[in-house]
Order: structure tokens, then C-alpha cells, then sequence
């Protein structure tokens, strides 16, 4: 573990900084008032990392980066990221770090090589293995996919649980939790369990098939159609009284102009009537026969007919034709 900064480190880091941004600055085209707020900020960002907040820290040092990412504050970040539990992410940031170490000094990159080593040490393993069933599974990590270059590897990462999951065709889904630990190396293998061919048959388990289905949708669809057909009926009976109101105001097809809205009405009346009653009829038809195949014990290899039912209405000719329809159906 990294001990916290000393007074002689902390001005050494911040002395070591704002030489190196000076520096590069005219590349940059910065001002003086960006390198006075970069100084400032990651005078903070230190005094937040001696105080041991490191999530504030690590915020404060990242914002600094934005201005200009010098090896130092690579180095923070890294250190930030390591008291966090991040044991991967501050590997690569002090890896960055040593790589640009020497633009700094022999004792910066000393100090990165000393922590760099100690953390590959400290960084726990997991290795997943393909088992008996899982050879053309897709295997995922924490939800990411995991390719064939990382089975049977060690693959670093940070301590804490891990979830492993894996898919493949007729085999049963492999979900396992990992919970790893510093300095170690887990090994894991993925086992797919072969589905039964009863099951992959049916398409569900034993319990699935037994299960009795739900009789509440086809009552459902019943009730709507028996109210559609009520609302058909109710319909059907003003279309006569509205037809036979206008036959006793009307000579031949003359009618009084009052009475020209009564003819639409007849209309509605009409049409509404057939509708409703289309309705009504299909949806008790459907009703019925969801019933009746509910209650029928199905034999897979037998052939089934399919139940159709199918409403033909016959329109009225004349005003005198009462509405009417014919209902024909197969089961």
C-alpha cells in the first residue's frame, strides 16, 4: 500500500510540475492565467490526495489533465485510482507515467518502477476455463463478451465479485459469481448442462406442460362479444323504428326535409348494426373455440384442423329488407 505524501514530496511534486507545463507551454499557446489555474488546481488536487479524500482528488487531478497531462499527474491519478480499489485502471495509469518518466527525473521514475511493481503483484487473476458442453459457448465477463483469446488465460482484475455467465444451443445457461482477492489467481470452468430432448420437445419443463392454461381470455373475449351483439340488437331496433318512420312520412323515395337527418340516421343505424354484429359473432366464435381446444387433449402426432368461423352479412336491397346475416364455420 502507498503511504500518504509528506510536506518535502508534496512542493517537490508541485515544483516538478509547473516547470515541466511552463515548459511546453508556448507549444500549447497557453496563457499565463491557464498555467496560474493548472498550478493552483493541482496544489488542491495534492492537498486533497494528503488528506486521504481520493475520489476529490482524483476529480481535481483529472480536471488538471485536461489542461495539460504531464507524467506527474498521471502519477496521481494512478495513485487516486489505486487507493479506490482500481487495481487495473492505476496500472495503466503508472505505466503511462514510467513511460514518460525520464522528462522528469531518475528519483520520479524510481519511485513509479516501485509502484508499478508492487501493484502487478497485488492485481488478483481470474482464469476461465471451457468445460464439458461449452465449446461453442458465448462466454461473458461483467456483461462484456469474452473473446477466445482470453479463455484460459489469466485475466487481471480488480478484487471484488465478478459475474460470469455463458449461453450455447440446447444447453441449460452457466451464471456463476467470483469473488476474487488480492494476490490470487482463481481459476473458473464453465460447465453446459444438456437440455432433455422431452424438454427441447415441448419446449418447456415437465411443470410448464402440466400447467393448466388460463381460461380468463377466452371469457374475455366472450363478454365482448356478447356485448357487441347486444349492442347489434339495440342498434337493429332503431334502424326499424327509424325505417318505418320515414316509409309512413315519405312518398316513394320523397321525404320531407325534416326528415332528411332521419335518413342518416337510418344509415348509421344500419351499418352500425352490421359492424356490431361482425363483431359479436367473431369474437364469441373465437371465445368458443379457444374453449374447445382447452378442453380437447392434444395428440403431437395427430393432424389437427384449425376451427374458422366466418360471418357473411347480406345487405338490404330495399327499405323493406330487414338486415341479415349467415354464420359459417369448420371445427
Amino acid at each position: 500500500m502507498l503511504r500518504q505524501l509528506n510536506p518535502r514530496r508534496f512542493f517537490s511534486s508541485l515544483g516538478l510540475f509547473c516547470a515541466l507545463l511552463a515548459s511546453q507551454a508556448p507549444a500549447l499557446g497557453q496563457d499565463a492565467g491557464e498555467l496560474k489555474k493548472a498550478r493552483a488546481q493541482f496544489q488542491q488536487a495534492t492537498e486533497l490526495e494528503q488528506a486521504g479524500n481520493w475520489t476529490a482528488a482524483l476529480q481535481a487531478f483529472r480536471e488538471v489533465g485536461q489542461v495539460r497531462m504531464t507524467p506527474q499527474v498521471r502519477f496521481h491519478i494512478a495513485v487516486c485510482e489505486e487507493k479506490l480499489g482500481r487495481l487495473v485502471a492505476a496500472l495503466g495509469g503508472y505505466e503511462l507515467a514510467l513511460a514518460d518518466a525520464d522528462k522528469v527525473g531518475p528519483d520520479f521514475r524510481g519511485e513509479v518502477e516501485e509502484n508499478v511493481t508492487k501493484l502487478r503483484a497485488r492485481i488478483p487473476k481470474l482464469v476461465i476455463q471451457r468445460g464439458a458442453g461449452a465449446n461453442s459457448a458465448a462466454i461473458e465477463l461483467d456483461g462484456v463478451a469474452v473473446g477466445d483469446s482470453s479463455i484460459g488465460v489469466e485475466v487481471p482484475l480488480d478484487p471484488g465479485p465478478h459475474a460470469v455467465t455463458a449461453k450455447a444451443p440446447n444447453r441449460k445457461p452457466f451464471e456463476a459469481s467470483v469473488t476474487l482477492k488480492e494476490e490470487e489467481t482463481t481459476p473458473l470452468e464453465v460447465v453446459l448442462e444438456e437440455i432433455p430432448q422431452e424438454l427441447l420437445r415441448t419446449g418447456g419443463g415437465a411443470a410448464a406442460a402440466d400447467k393448466p392454461p388460463s381460461k380468463v381470455v377466452p371469457f374475455v373475449i366472450g363478454g365482448v362479444g356478447v356485448a357487441s351483439l347486444i349492442g347489434s340488437g339495440v342498434l337493429f331496433g332503431l334502424r326499424q323504428s327509424t325505417l318505418s318512420e320515414l316509409e309512413d312520412s315519405c312518398t316513394g323515395n320523397i321525404c320531407p326535409k325534416g326528415k332528411e337527418s332521419r335518413y342518416d340516421d337510418l344509415k348509421f343505424y344500419h351499418y352500425g348494426s352490421m359492424v356490431t354484429l361482425g363483431v359479436g359473432v367473431a369474437a364469441v366464435g373465437t371465445a368458443g373455440a379457444l374453449l374447445f381446444f382447452q378442453r380437447k387433449k392434444k395428440d403431437p402426432s395427430a393432424d389437427e384442423k384449425a376451427a374458422s368461423v366466418q360471418l357473411v352479412p347480406s345487405l338490404p336491397l330495399t327499405r323493406q329488407t330487414p338486415i341479415g346475416a349467415s354464420l359459417q364455420g369448420t371445427f
